[in-house]
């Protein structure tokens, strides 16, 4: 018997501390009327954050890495922009559109949870001359995962979903 009174505590710590890793899922979508950067509009593109905050230099580097991936340059003089946007808030709060649909759901607390998890949000808008401008965005829910860790999975999925046209979720590794 006094062996079952150590392996239960046990038990419940490693369940506690697994919680906190395993699959992160992350959720992108895009919305336009306007052009996209697939086909013959490659070539190159101006990167500029949106805000001056802790994380605006590493979104952009970010979206530069993924955007490169995709074979665009980077040029500061070139007439289509990308504006790189990063927030981070409470994830039991939802953002809801101006129809009072959700754009960014809330998320509720998993049991035996012991923090209360941020939705990391990434949003990039391509503005080209001439046309209606293109959003893409990527998010993640994390308990104890930092934004910089989050940053580099963001932007390649928001970069993907301006070449896709179209929002998908997908699960990667890492600190939930």
């Amino acid at each position: 018997m006094p062996r079952n009174n150590v392996l239960i505590p046990l038990t419940l710590g490693a369940l506690c501390l697994s919680a906190c890793a395993g699959p992160v899922e992350t959720r992108s979508g895009f919305a336009s009327v306007g052009a996209s950067v697939s086909g013959d509009n490659v070539g190159s593109v101006a990167v500029v954050q949106s805000s001056q905050g802790e994380w605006a230099d590493a979104a952009s580097a970010a979206v530069q890495s993924a955007l490169g991936r995709h074979g665009l340059r980077i040029s500061p003089d070139a007439p289509r922009r990308i504006t790189v946007s990063v927030t981070e808030r409470p994830a039991d709060m939802a953002i809801l559109g101006d129809d009072g649909a959700p754009l960014s759901p809330a998320k509720r607390q998993r049991l035996l949870q012991n923090c209360t998890d941020r939705t990391q949000r990434l949003l990039v808008v391509l503005q080209t001359p001439d046309q209606p401008p293109v959003r893409a965005w990527a998010e993640e829910s994390h308990c104890q995962g930092r934004l910089d860790s989050s940053l580099p999975a963001l932007a390649r999925q928001a970069v993907d979903a301006l070449y896709r046209r179209s929002g998908s979720v997908t699960l990667r590794t890492g600190q939930d």
